[in-house]
C-alpha cells in the first residue's frame, strides 16, 4: 500500500475484500477483519488507514498524541477535511450558546453563529459519509453494508447534522413563528437530529469496543474520540428535551436555559472531537518513520 494522498481514492481499482476475513462481529454489527497483512478494524477501514500486524489500535502516549496533532496534514484528505469541520463547526456552536447565555450582543447573531455552525457540522458528516461509502467497496461481497458499524455511524451523524441545518436555519429566518411551523421545523428536527446522533455514537462506541459499549483504552485516539463524541451527543439530547415545549401558544420550553447551557457543553466536546480527530489522521506517523512501518495509508 503507497502511503500518504487521499485514504479513500475515488480511483482505486484493485478490490481487496477477497482478502478480509471477519474477525470480530457480534449481534450488533461487524467491527474488524482480518487481512493477509494483519488485523483491519472498522474505524481503520473507514479512515483509510492501513491494517495492523498486531492489536486492534495504535497505542500512543500523550506526547505523541501531540506530535500526531502537530504533523503536517494534507487537505485533500477526506478525514482532515472532517476534522476541520468537526472544529469550526462546533466552536462557532460554543459562541452562539455562550453569547447567548450572556446575553451579549445581538440575539440575531447568536443564532447566525448557530446557522452558519450547523453547515460546517453538515459538511463534516458529509464528508464522513463519504470517506465510510468509499471504503465500503472495499469490503467483501458477502458482507450486507448495514452491518458494519462504522458505516451506519457515519450515516445517521450525517442525517443528524442535516435535521439540525433544518432547525437553526428556522430559527434565523424566521423571527416569529408560528405554533404548528415551530413544532415541525424547529422542535421536532432538533430531537430527530440528537436521538440519530445518540444513535451513531452508540455505532461509533461499538466500532472502538468490538462489539462493547464500554472498554478502557487510553492510549486509543479513536477510543477518546468516540467517549468524548458519545458525552457531547448525550448532552445534545439533554438540550433538545429541555427545548421540547411546554406551552404551545406561548412557544416556550420547559428549560431554555438547560437547553443553551447543554448545548454549549455539547459543542465542546464535539470541537474537542474535531481536534482529536486531526490527531488521528497522523497517528501512525507519530510512532515510527513513516517508511518504516506497515500502518501505512491506503490509497494513492
Amino acid at each position: 500500500m503507497a502511503r500518504g494522498g487521499e485514504p479513500n481514492d475515488r480511483t482505486q481499482t484493485s478490490p481487496i475484500g477477497t482478502h478480509l476475513k471477519v474477525l470480530f462481529q457480534s449481534h450488533w454489527g461487524i467491527t474488524a477483519w482480518r487481512h493477509h497483512q494483519g488485523i483491519w478494524t472498522s474505524r481503520r477501514l473507514r479512515k483509510g488507514h492501513g491494517p495492523l500486524r498486531q492489536g486492534t489500535y495504535q497505542p500512543l502516549s500523550p506526547k505523541q498524541m501531540v506530535k500526531a496533532l502537530l504533523a503536517a496534514k494534507a487537505l485533500n484528505r477526506l478525514e482532515v477535511r472532517t476534522a476541520l469541520a468537526f472544529i469550526a463547526g462546533p466552536v462557532l456552536f460554543a459562541i452562539g450558546a455562550g453569547l447567548a447565555l450572556a446575553g451579549a450582543g445581538n440575539p440575531k447573531l447568536a443564532i447566525a453563529l448557530f446557522a452558519i455552525g450547523s453547515v460546517l457540522f453538515t459538511a463534516g458528516g458529509w464528508w464522513q459519509l463519504q470517506q465510510a461509502l468509499l471504503s465500503s467497496r472495499q469490503l467483501p461481497a458477502e458482507t450486507p453494508r448495514w452491518r458494519w458499524c462504522g458505516l451506519r455511524c457515519a450515516a445517521t451523524q450525517s442525517l443528524g447534522t442535516v435535521l439540525f441545518n433544518i432547525n437553526t436555519f428556522y430559527a434565523w429566518g424566521w423571527p416569529h413563528p408560528q405554533e404548528l411551523s415551530w413544532l415541525l421545523l424547529s422542535v421536532l428536527p432538533n430531537l430527530l437530529g440528537s436521538s440519530l446522533f445518540l444513535i451513531s455514537a452508540g455505532d461509533g462506541l461499538l466500532e472502538v469496543g468490538h462489539g462493547r459499549l464500554l472498554v478502557f483504552e487510553p492510549h486509543h485516539l479513536g477510543w477518546w474520540i468516540a467517549m468524548v463524541n458519545a458525552l457531547g451527543c448525550l448532552w445534545f439530547m439533554q438540550s433538545a428535551i429541555a427545548a421540547l415545549p411546554n406551552a404551545l401558544p406561548q412557544l416556550t420550553s420547559i428549560n431554555s436555559l438547560m437547553a443553551l447551557q447543554t448545548t454549549l457543553l455539547g459543542s465542546l466536546a464535539f470541537a474537542i472531537v474535531g481536534i482529536l480527530s486531526l490527531a488521528e489522521c497522523s497517528e501512525d506517523e507519530a510512532v515510527v518513520p513513516p517508511t518504516a512501518h506497515l500502518h501505512s495509508r491506503g490509497g494513492v
